[in-house]
């Protein structure tokens, strides 16, 4: 059985600000390919779900970069064998300390 991926509210919202300020700011070639580029890491991440770092204080909680300006949080829960795709953000609007 493969890991299904689960977007949360917040998730895709990141995500959609994300593609509306690429298509607001940049071409559509970066556009197609921002959703290129995250759409074969997902494929990654479902063959692979423990591939970026762990949370240290929370169980099954990774966080790590999908590109260069792109942080991903998610939490993993085997048992399930999903993904729950937790926040999705860019690191030029505010990154993190």
């Amino acid at each position: 059985m493969a890991v299904e991926i689960v977007w949360s509210k917040r998730a895709y919202q990141g995500y959609a600000r994300i593609v509306k300020y690429l298509e607001e700011e940049w071409t559509e070639r970066e556009v197609k390919k921002f959703v290129r580029e995250t759409k074969r890491f997902f494929d990654l991440l479902k063959r692979n779900p423990r591939m970026l770092e762990p949370s240290k204080t929370h169980k099954d909680l990774y966080r790590g970069p999908v590109n260069r300006l792109t942080i991903l949080t998610y939490r993993y829960t085997p048992r399930k064998k999903e993904i729950i795709l937790v926040n999705v953000r860019d690191t030029r609007k505010k990154p993190l300390k």
